[in-house]
């Protein structure tokens, strides 16, 4: 369950920056709105109206089928008692918590790390550029793309750990030291 949590936190926070960045941030109401007041208002303003115009929300509702579809191959094959009702209703439950439940906390989530990030001119920018034409073509296809975040998952534990820790376990190596993973 923790190698899928992990999945799920790469898959659901390629735009916040990082994820630890978002768990430190403190985003119950209350606070939030004390924190936004520390913000240059039109940087606040800039940053909300970007938020409308990207919809970040309905992009991760949007990818919810083919991160589903990733997801679920790897689900199963660490759980191969699970049938498919289970896991529908493993994915019913997890992604309506993530998206529809917890969907104000990854909203004010977003706002505070654009603000602390971006300036606002670069929110303004950034706002201009998604409300334009290709802007908005390149929206159309981010659910897709986030959907298939867990693909590069895949690659990273199956292809790339494995060699990149092996050329580090080497170099130590030469250096007389012999350490285990």
């Amino acid at each position: 369950m923790k190698g899928f949590l992990r999945i799920v936190l790469i898959a659901l926070f390629p735009l916040l920056g990082c994820a630890q960045g978002a768990f430190a941030l403190d985003v119950t109401p209350d606070k939030f709105e004390e924190k936004l007041k520390t913000y240059d208002p039109a940087a606040v303003e800039a940053a909300r109206e970007y938020m409308k115009t990207f919809g970040m929300l309905d992009m991760m509702q949007k990818s919810i089928p083919q991160m589903r579809a990733g997801l679920t191959a790897q689900i199963k094959a660490k759980n191969p008692q699970i049938d498919e009702n289970q896991v529908n209703s493993f994915f019913d439950a997890f992604f309506k918590s993530a998206f529809v439940e917890n969907g104000p906390v990854l909203e004010r989530a977003t706002l505070l790390l654009m603000l602390d990030i971006f300036s606002k001119d670069e929110i303004v920018a950034l706002n201009q550029f998604y409300s334009s034409p290709i802007g908005r073509s390149v929206l159309v296809k981010m659910p897709k793309l986030m959907g298939r975040i867990p693909e590069l998952n895949q690659l990273m534990q199956e292809y790339v750990l494995p060699r990149a820790l092996e050329r580090a376990k080497a170099e130590l190596q030469k250096a007389g030291v012999d350490m285990k993973l």
